[in-house]
């Protein structure tokens, strides 16, 4: 009988959005120098290790809501202007 919980052939959900992370992570990126922060910088503010976002930038670390609204208040980015330029990211992407 089957595992209900999934089996070998199971794709987890960061393997799945691996390319999007990565599109995520460069808008983060894009940002952040736009505003002339480095990563300690963002990571200071967020009272946590520059490693963290590191890993959020070069999309090994996914992140939920509420840290992606942190991530933007440190650097004093609106959040909604991120996710629109995500949205411009992953429309103009190939297929």
């Amino acid at each position: 009988m089957a595992a209900r919980s999934g089996g070998t052939d199971r794709i987890s959900t960061k393997a799945k959005l691996a390319s999007e992370l990565l599109l995520l992570g460069r808008v983060l990126v894009l940002a952040r120098e736009k505003r002339g922060l480095k990563q300690s910088d963002v990571a200071a503010t967020l009272g946590l290790p520059a490693s963290y976002l590191s890993k959020v930038e070069n999309g090994t670390r996914r992140l939920d809501a509420i840290e992606f609204v942190r991530i933007a208040e440190a650097m004093e980015v609106d959040p909604a202007h991120l996710i629109r330029d995500l949205q411009k990211a992953l429309s103009e992407r190939p297929r």
